[in-house]
């Protein structure tokens, strides 16, 4: 998918803010909501959140270079302009078997998140599929990515 709310999602700054709206934004979805694709509940979505903001900040184990040369050089500048979105769908391996996770865990791994990157601690990991990012790249990456699973549960 492409389109200008795609590329006002992966334009907003990745702060404070964003981080409290997306807190009040996870809060709005009822227990046992149905996701509009997918069957992730929202307790997984939780920890999913939470294990992708630490295996940024290099707490997720070694990463699993399955990049390829069309994945660093033409997607990766697609996604983080922008023209892009993640697709519906998509399938991650272990997302099935996700345990439960908490908002006060992923709220806290947002506040350490950007605690790191205020004071110039944060060294990102490569991504898995686009490579080596930079912190700009990354904050990119996790509103985009934030952005599809909160309209996978409509909020």
């Amino acid at each position: 998918m492409r389109g200008k709310d795609a590329t006002k999602d992966i334009m907003r700054s990745f702060d404070h803010d964003y981080a409290d709206e997306l807190i009040e934004r996870l809060r709005q979805i009822p227990e046992g909501a149905k996701p509009q694709w997918g069957s992730m509940t929202r307790e997984q979505l939780y920890a999913h959140l939470a294990d992708v903001l630490r295996y940024s900040m290099g707490r997720g184990g070694p990463p699993e270079d399955q990049s390829t040369w069309f994945s660093r050089h033409l997607v990766k500048p697609l996604f983080l302009s922008g023209l892009l979105r993640i697709p519906k769908n998509i399938k991650v391996p272990g997302l099935e078997s996700m345990p439960d996770g908490d908002l006060e865990t992923l709220q806290a791994v947002l506040e350490d998140y950007l605690h790191m990157v205020q004071a110039g601690e944060l060294e990102p990991c490569p991504h898995v599929y686009f490579g080596m990012l930079d912190v700009d790249s990354w904050a990119r990456m996790h509103v985009a990515h934030f952005e599809h699973h909160l309209r996978q549960f409509g909020v």
